[in-house]
């Protein structure tokens, strides 16, 4: 097993929809649109769940395509997810509270063969670190406690 690579944030929250959260000196600030009771300045969590995973898939295809001695020149990644705002407002507990799927499709600028393309979407999708926390399920423990 290699050795774990931990990542840590914090995040204070200003009011309901506005947060502004501190990643290795980087400042993300997220707000709400409007209709959930933001100011809608920023990109909402949900924006941000999808904006990380684009990132990472963009990062396993050049990281893997190097390995594979794929020249890959570019990429163009868009994703969209749908979910049932029911159980976040407390009005339906029976559906799931996050997205329902991910739909993601990927340009990518290369000559590869189809052959080569086909391992490359395998190892990414065997690989990609969001993907993974995304699509299986990982343990997450909270700890409430007044300051």
């Amino acid at each position: 097993m290699s050795q774990l690579v931990t990542f840590a944030i914090n995040t204070k929250g200003t009011a309901m929809a506005q947060s502004m959260t501190d990643a290795r000196g980087f400042k993300i600030h997220m707000d709400e649109p409007a209709d959930l009771g933001g100011d809608d300045k920023a990109p909402s969590p949900l924006d941000m769940i999808l904006a990380a995973h684009g990132a990472c898939l963009n990062y396993m295809l050049f990281f893997i395509a190097k390995e594979l001695d794929i020249d890959l020149k570019g990429t163009d990644i868009s994703i969209s997810a749908s979910l049932d705002p029911g159980k976040f407002a407390g009005t339906d507990r029976s559906v799931r509270a996050g997205y329902q799927a991910f739909d993601v499709t990927i340009e990518v600028d290369t000559d590869a063969s189809p052959e080569a393309l086909k391992n490359l979407q395998q190892e990414v999708e065997a690989r990609c670190p969001v993907s993974n926390n995304i699509g299986d399920a990982t343990p997450i423990n909270i700890t409430l406690q007044s300051a």
